[in-house]
Order: structure tokens, then sequence, then C-alpha cells
């Protein structure tokens, strides 16, 4: 299991490169996405996941991290 965390620059593009990255990560099916900014998605190919982000996010203005899980239990604190 891969996480992305990730902090996409609010300007007048944001919603389009938001959208653009959930698109492009749902290719990975995602599994769980309770959080604006943090998904887990179920695979094992974190080079294809960081491959991913280049077609959605701005290099020069958003950021984002790719991670691989070890401990696959979520436990969700909060409404749901």
């Amino acid at each position: 299991m891969i996480g992305v965390t990730f902090n996409i620059k609010y300007d007048d593009d944001y919603s389009n490169r938001y959208r653009k990255l959930h698109d492009r990560l749902a290719d990975f099916v995602i599994v769980e996405d309770k959080s604006t900014s943090c998904l887990f998605l179920d695979t094992d190919d974190a080079d294809a996941v960081h491959t991913a982000l280049y077609g959605a996010l701005d290099y020069k203005k958003d950021v984002a991290i790719v991670f691989t899980t070890y401990a696959h239990t979520f436990k969700s604190f909060g409404p749901t």
C-alpha cells in the first residue's frame, strides 16, 4: 500500500490540479480518502505513483510525498 500526502498551492488553478490529482491517483484504486491532503492507494508501485504526480501537480508550486505504509490498519477519529 502506498500513501500520498500533498499540499497544493491555493491559486486560480487549484481546483483543476486537485481534480486532476484525484483522477490520476484513482487509476491506482484509492483505499482511503478521508482527508483533503492524504490518500492511501492499493498499489506497491511508488515509482508509478510518483510519475503520476507529474501529470497532475505543478512541480514549481505544489508539494507531495509518496510513502510506503507497513501497517494496513486505519483508525479514524471524528465524523465520518
